[in-house]
């Protein structure tokens, strides 16, 4: 954006501050009313609107779709899930309040561990060379490295 010209272009509006509120949070309801199994472009964008924001209102769409829809989803989508979350715990640790992100930490894990210990399920489109994986040892190794982190994070 900024390469092509279009930053600037946009700062010669001079867009009011409350205005650009108004549209990210449009934005993130937008996003969040998208999210899916099928798709992770809504997930994405929202992990990457929080990383340049606090917004706890997108761990809260992200958790609130993962805990209902989730469980029936297939290896992958829960592996990305709840590495979207774990970045989103890193991310929003000092302005969530503590039973939230223990209510997310739990769906983390336990993403984790569904997806270590039952059998390796992939629909269409999502094959394991895509990630980087070759097969379900390398995807668990993949869950633990991720268990792992989160663990070390919560305990310091």
């Amino acid at each position: 954006m900024h390469r092509e010209g279009l930053y600037s272009e946009y700062k010669r509006w001079d867009v009011p501050r409350e205005l650009e509120e108004q549209w990210i949070g449009e934005r993130i309801q937008q996003l969040s009313s998208e999210l899916s199994i099928m798709n992770w472009n809504a997930v994405d964008e929202l992990a990457l609107i929080a990383k340049h924001r606090t917004e706890p209102s997108i761990i809260t769409a992200i958790t609130a779709f993962a805990s209902r829809q989730l469980k029936s989803a297939d290896s992958m989508v829960r592996l990305v899930y709840a590495e979207r979350l774990i970045e989103l715990i890193k991310r929003y640790e000092s302005s969530l309040p503590m039973d939230k992100l223990r209510e997310t930490y739990q769906l983390t894990m336990d993403l984790l561990v569904d997806v270590a210990t039952k059998p390796l399920v992939l629909d269409p489109g999502h094959e394991l060379q895509q990630y980087g994986l070759k097969d379900k040892r390398g995807l668990n190794l993949r869950v633990e490295k991720n268990k792992e982190e989160i663990i070390r994070y919560f305990r310091n």
